[in-house]
């Protein structure tokens, strides 16, 4: 029997999930949302199907191909998008065979399609709707040649079904922000009876591969993880909790009641309470306002924001330390050289921002000050000697942005000044060691923000090779 999926729905309800992809391929549950209907269609019998999309067809295609990962063989076309069924079904190159079975693949349904086709095909009718619970199941068994009822499973029809078959499972049409995170929910609870990746590692906790995620991490309640993720032990998941593929959540990070989209990031101390994540967007479902995160150290988006495609923390700490054995020496001449200079103003304090987190007085994340000083010298290697020590704090990283005052972080309010602040702080940089330390400000920023905008890490050990070659130089010392 022929089927057609009809996967074409423009997903304007759903965005901004949708602004760079398409609703069969958004997340639910560990899969596109396309995969649940495939693997319904293959435990049905099926191994041949054509699918209809509109938006992003190349990243359906890419997606899943031939079909060949489920034992289906798969053909495509295109439609203007939630163009009407019957259009769609007689302009298809190769029209199907009657009898054929259409339905949706944009939506997520629960119930057997094995048992519908067995029903359906003992009735003498044009054509045969599926309904759960008396609503529209948007899957049409058509044995008519004039592909009569099809209009029933046009994205935009409102009309309630007169009849059909009734079959035991559920529907999901995803048409809101709130209806794509309850069905998530509701999937990963078996409320909706889904096929889940993964495996049952805890009570409540089923992880997919190369996941690292603790018994200790579920307080109370169950979380489906994807693969590739990783949990810090001091994170705590309540409620419902489902979190994609390639996900880091970091220490005492508290998710209840959340879905989380793949390569997302979650800060040290953040708290999300019944919302959609998607890198460093946050989607609140009590008001649905989609607030865009720009303090990486809370959520970032590891697509494209580098900020643990750097040095692990443990590495700098270590480099922290052997830093520290093997620049004692320089401490006592460093010393020595600022009070033969400038006896009267020797050492500067100061407090600065650094890249650890803590709560403020709202109970907010943020990023936390640190207090050091300074040798009031010339070589910015000299110079910046006591922050070694903040290195090995982890306020600190060994190569960064210059770290800044609260205050100073404070009054940048222009996207691009807001971009430098994505950087962490560092005890070397470009900023540290190519630009004098009475610059303007500006041209600081504009420094932090280059490095930021082309960050890699051959870059940051060139800033170490130049750090030691600005030690090893004469103006290091003399000036």
């Amino acid at each position: 029997m022929d089927v057609i999926i009809l996967a074409d729905r423009k997903g304007q309800e759903l965005l901004p999930l949708t602004d760079n992809t398409c609703v069969p391929l958004l997340p639910m549950a560990g899969k596109p949302v396309l995969e649940h209907t495939l693997e319904a269609l293959v435990e049905a019998g099926f191994r041949q199907a054509h699918i209809v999309v509109s938006p992003y067809a190349e990243q359906v295609k890419e997606t899943f191909g031939t079909g060949e990962r489920w034992g289906l063989a798969l053909t495509y076309s295109t439609s203007r998008g939630e163009e009407n069924p019957l259009q769609i079904i007689t302009s298809l190159q190769n029209p199907p065979t009657l009898p054929f079975l259409v339905l949706r693949g944009d939506i997520v349904r629960s119930g057997p399609i094995k048992d519908f086709l067995e029903q359906a095909e003992q009735l003498d009718a044009p054509y045969v709707q599926a309904l759960f619970d008396g609503a529209n199941g948007f899957v049409l068994l058509c044995n008519n040649p004039r592909y009569a009822g099809l209009e029933l499973l046009s994205w935009t029809e409102t009309r309630r079904p007169s009849s059909g078959i009734e079959l035991t499972g559920a529907i999901a049409l995803l048409d809101s922000l709130a209806a794509f995170h309850q069905t998530n929910l509701d999937a990963a609870a078996s409320r909706l009876a889904l096929i889940l990746p993964g495996r049952q590692t805890a009570l409540g906790l089923t992880q997919g591969r190369n996941t690292e995620a603790y018994p200790q991490n579920i307080k109370q309640g169950i979380a489906l993880i994807g693969a590739y993720c990783s949990l810090h032990p001091s994170v705590e998941l309540s409620g419902e909790v489902v979190i994609g593929d390639n996900v880091i959540i970091d220490r005492r990070a508290s998710i209840e009641n959340t879905v989380i989209l793949p390569h997302s990031y979650i800060g040290e101390l953040v708290e999300l309470r019944n919302a959609i994540v998607r890198g460093n967007d946050l989607i609140r479902i009590d008001n649905g306002a989609v607030l865009k995160i720009s303090d990486t150290f809370l959520l970032a988006d590891l697509t494209t924001n580098p900020i643990h495609k750097g040095l692990g923390a443990a590495y700098n700490r270590i480099v922290g330390v052997l830093l520290l054995l093997l620049s004692s020496p320089l401490w006592l001449f460093a010393t020595l050289l600022v009070l033969a200079r400038k006896p009267a103003k020797a050492f500067v304090k100061s407090c600065l921002r650094g890249n650890k987190i803590q709560l403020d007085e709202f109970g907010l994340p943020q990023r936390a000050e640190f207090k050091t000083w300074e040798f009031q010298l010339n070589s910015p290697v000299l110079r910046f000697l006591p922050r070694i020590i903040a290195v090995i704090s982890g306020d600190l990283r060994l190569v960064g942005a210059l770290p800044v005052s609260l205050e100073t972080a404070g009054q940048r309010t222009e996207d691009w000044e807001k971009f430098a602040d994505q950087a962490p702080a560092g005890l070397l940089g470009p900023t540290q060691l190519t630009i004098p330390a009475d610059a303007p400000d500006e041209e600081k920023l504009m420094s932090d923000s280059f490095y930021w905008a082309n960050f890699s890490i051959e870059q940051d050990f060139r800033y170490l090779l130049q750090a030691v070659q600005t030690l090893l130089s004469r103006k290091a010392w003399f000036s």
